[in-house]
C-alpha cells in the first residue's frame, strides 16, 4: 500500500492533502446540483446532492485530520454518505408510477436499510459496509432503474443519468481492487475524479427531469 502524504501546516500535522481536494471537488458539484436542483423545484435532487456535499466535504476534513479525529472523523461523512444514497433511491422511485402502498413499502426498505449499514460501519468501524451500499444504491437506482425507464417508458431525457452511472463504475473496481497508481493519486484520490465527473452529469440531467416533471 503506498504511503499517505503528512504535511505540516500553521503547527497542524495534517494527512492527504489530494483525498481533500478531490472530496472538495466532488462538494463543489454536488453544490451546483443542489442550486440547480433548487431552482428546478427538485426536491429529492436538492436532498441528494446537499447531502451528498455535506458527506464529501466532512470526508475531505476527516482525511485532513486523521491524526486528530482517527476513526471518529468518519461518523459524519458515513451517516450522510447513508442518507445521500438513500435519499438518490427516493428520487428515482419518484420517476415511476408506484401506488401509495408500495413507496411506503420502498421507503421503509430504504430506512432499514440504512438503519443496518450504519450499525455494521460504526460496530466494526469499516468503511466497506458504507462504500456497498453507494455501490449497490446507484447500481438499483441509476443503472437498473434507469435502464427501465429509458428502454421501456421511452424516458430518453435520463440519458445523462445511464452516462454518469457507467461514468462512475469504475470508482468501484478502483476501490474495491485497491488500484493505488501514485502517492498523489491513491485509489481513494482516482476514485473521487470518477464519482466527480459522474456527478457532473447527474447535474447536467437536471433540467431534462424538470421538463418532463412539468
Amino acid at each position: 500500500m503506498i504511503e499517505k502524504i503528512n504535511f505540516d501546516i500553521l503547527g497542524f500535522h495534517l494527512l492527504e492533502p489530494m483525498a481533500f481536494i478531490t472530496n472538495g471537488l466532488i462538494t463543489l458539484v454536488c453544490l451546483t446540483g443542489a442550486i440547480h436542483s433548487k431552482k428546478f423545484n427538485l426536491r429529492e435532487w436538492n436532498y441528494f446532492f446537499t447531502t451528498f456535499a455535506i458527506a464529501s466535504f466532512s470526508g475531505a476534513l476527516s482525511h485532513l485530520f486523521w491524526n486528530y479525529w482517527g476513526v471518529y472523523g468518519k461518523i459524519i461523512p458515513w451517516l450522510f454518505g447513508v442518507i445521500s444514497s438513500g435519499v438518490l433511491v427516493e428520487a428515482m422511485i419518484k420517476q415511476f408510477h408506484f401506488t401509495n402502498k408500495t413507496v411506503q413499502i420502498l421507503r421503509i426498505s430504504i430506512l432499514v436499510k440504512g438503519t443496518f449499514i450504519l450499525l455494521f460501519s460504526f460496530f466494526y468501524w469499516n468503511f466497506l459496509f458504507v462504500a456497498f451500499d453507494t455501490i449497490f444504491s446507484l447500481f438499483i437506482a441509476c443503472g437498473i432503474g434507469t435502464l427501465l425507464l429509458y428502454y421501456q417508458h421511452q424516458r430518453k431525457e435520463l440519458h445523462y443519468l445511464l452516462v454518469g452511472f457507467l461514468v462512475m463504475l469504475p470508482s468501484a473496481a478502483i476501490f474495491l481492487l485497491k488500484i493505488d497508481l501514485h502517492q498523489w493519486l491513491n485509489r481513494e484520490d482516482l476514485s473521487h475524479l470518477f464519482i466527480a465527473t459522474g456527478l457532473f452529469f447527474f447535474v447536467l440531467n437536471l433540467p431534462n427531469i424538470a421538463r418532463e416533471k412539468t
